[in-house]
Order: C-alpha cells, then sequence, then structure tokens
C-alpha cells in the first residue's frame, strides 16, 4: 500500500503546475528556542578577571630581562635607605647641571 500511496504522490504531482512538482518540504536545520532560557537558568556571569596578567606572546628577551630586574631589586631596608640616598644625590646633580646650562644659555641668548 505505501507503493501506491507514493505513485499517487507523483502521479498528483505530476498534475501540477512544474514550480510545485520538484520542491520538497524542507527539514528545519537550526532552532535557538529554551537556549536562552538554559543560559540564565545559572545566571549568565562576567568572566573572571586574571590576577596576573599572562606573559604569554610577550618579548621573551624583554620577560628575562625583567626577571632579572626584579631579582637585582630585592635588598634589605639598609641598602634601599642607601639606594634612596643615592638617587636623590644624583637627581640634586642633574638639577644644578641643568641649572648651569640654562644659565649659560641666557647669557649666549643675551650677547
Amino acid at each position: 500500500s505505501s507503493d501506491l500511496s507514493r505513485k499517487a504522490f507523483w502521479i498528483k504531482c505530476s498534475r501540477l503546475p512544474p514550480r510545485f512538482a520538484s520542491k520538497m518540504a524542507k527539514s528545519k536545520n537550526h532552532t535557538g528556542h529554551n537556549q536562552i532560557y538554559k543560559n540564565h537558568r545559572n545566571g549568565i556571569k562576567k568572566t573572571r578577571r586574571p590576577r596576573q596578567m599572562s606573559m604569554r606572546g610577550m618579548n621573551c628577551r624583554f620577560i628575562r630581562n625583567q626577571a632579572f630586574a626584579k631579582r637585582g631589586m630585592k635588598c634589605t631596608p639598609e641598602e634601599k635607605e642607601e639606594r634612596l640616598a643615592a638617587q636623590k644625590a644624583a637627581q640634586k646633580r642633574i638639577e644644578e647641571k641643568k641649572k648651569v646650562e640654562k644659565e649659560q644659555r641666557l647669557k649666549e641668548l643675551q650677547k
């Protein structure tokens, strides 16, 4: 009987105009039904930010140098005070040098 029903279908289709004869029912490929509900069941959460930025993709030579620099900065409180004093002294020398250069430029401009 299924064979007869198929024949009857094709005979019926052959009587239809050509634009209907070739078209068959399309099957559903995708649906978003229920997806929003499922996503919101546990709530949509913000992604967690990493505590420390990843070094992946960075210049490996820079990372290596950064590690050595961090190790070089480790020191005792006494050494830290000595370094601060040396920095302040160097800053004073630079400021005095700039002041002298500025005075020389002003003298040259006045001539």
